[in-house]
């Protein structure tokens, strides 16, 4: 059994990466370059979510990689680096689940009929959350910093805590903060902004707001996708970990070799945001569709005829 969890995180996690590094980054452009998405609050969240995608992709899931399959592990040989790394790791993971919580709230402000709601949807305050989340996760992971050590396990330095009641705590923990609370968050918010655009659908609007909000129901649409994606990888893994923790020592290799694979498996969370968002809604791969004409157009050399017509214009040459 140990072996398949070997070959799924040996082979998987290569691809993770490459489909995770691809996707974050056109994400990033597509929201950054396209007039229409990049003027909205919701804009700034996900491309806050793409670049800590790349954080995990590359600090996390990169990393994790070369010290399971090359026993190339910096974090095993410098106490100090020890320490950051775990830190790091649990901030980067803990940041998209709650980053996608506030796109639910902003998508929840943006439907409101409450005008102070939907005052909130705007750049200024998305990036005032953004910071204010970014602090609280780092804060709330500071612990890590005190218990994480380097210790000598068979003459072997392992990075690791050795106490017994912090290791239960930090289970705890995680299990809460990381694999029950945002997908709560994410369903009750979503539940309340269907239910309000429910409500409003036979209100008669001018054709400018009646697009806008289809659009937003489009984006509505993606998120449920996301969340039910989301709800997918976590849940093994959240119940694998949780029969971890709770059997400790007596831990059969079943589970150990389940928990190898969930854990992969919770990576994609960090891969699939781009791939949820172009095929989950006509908007987003119009808009993408665009973007990628527009840089054809761009890129594409010219052909024989453009450029005798360009030579002709410059040299005042009669045209056929």
């Amino acid at each position: 059994m140990d072996d398949i969890g070997d070959q799924v995180q040996r082979y998987g996690e290569p691809v993770i990466i490459i489909l995770g590094t691809t996707g974050a980054i056109l994400n990033h452009i597509l929201f950054c370059s396209r007039k229409q998405l990049r003027s909205t609050s919701c804009a700034l969240y996900f491309r806050a979510m793409s670049l800590n995608d790349l954080l995990v992709m590359w600090y996390v899931i990169f990393t994790e990689w070369l010290s399971d399959q090359f026993n190339i592990a910096p974090a095993n040989e410098y106490n100090w680096y020890c320490k950051l790394s775990k830190y790091l790791t649990y901030v980067f993971y803990s940041l998209s689940p709650y980053i996608l919580v506030l796109v639910c709230f902003d998508r929840l402000c943006t439907s409101s009929i409450d005008v102070r709601l939907r005052r909130i949807s705007t750049k200024r305050i998305a990036l005032f959350i953004i910071t204010a989340l970014v602090i609280v996760i780092c804060l709330s992971y500071s612990h890590t910093l005190v218990w994480f050590n380097l210790y000598n396990l068979d003459s072997d330095p392992v990075c690791m805590t050795l106490d017994a009641v912090y290791s239960y705590f930090l289970a705890a923990f995680l299990l809460w903060a990381f694999c029950f609370i945002p997908p709560i968050l994410m369903i009750v918010l979503c539940t309340i902004t269907f239910i309000s655009l429910r409500q409003q659908r036979n209100r008669i609007m001018p054709v400018n707001q009646a697009r806008s909000r289809q659009r937003d129901n489009q984006l509505l649409k993606m998120l449920f996708i996301y969340v039910t994606w989301d709800i997918i990888c976590v849940v093994p893994f959240c119940v694998t970990y949780f029969i971890y923790i709770r059997n400790g020592d007596r831990t059969s290799a079943v589970i150990n070799t389940l928990l190898e694979i969930f854990g992969t498996v919770i990576y994609l969370i960090y891969a699939s945001s781009f791939y949820v968002y172009t095929l989950g809604t006509p908007f987003y791969r119009h808009e993408l569709c665009s973007l990628l004409k527009t840089v054809w157009r761009r890129l594409r050399p010219e052909n024989k005829h453009d450029l005798r017509l360009k030579i002709r214009r410059a040299t005042n040459e009669p045209e056929d």
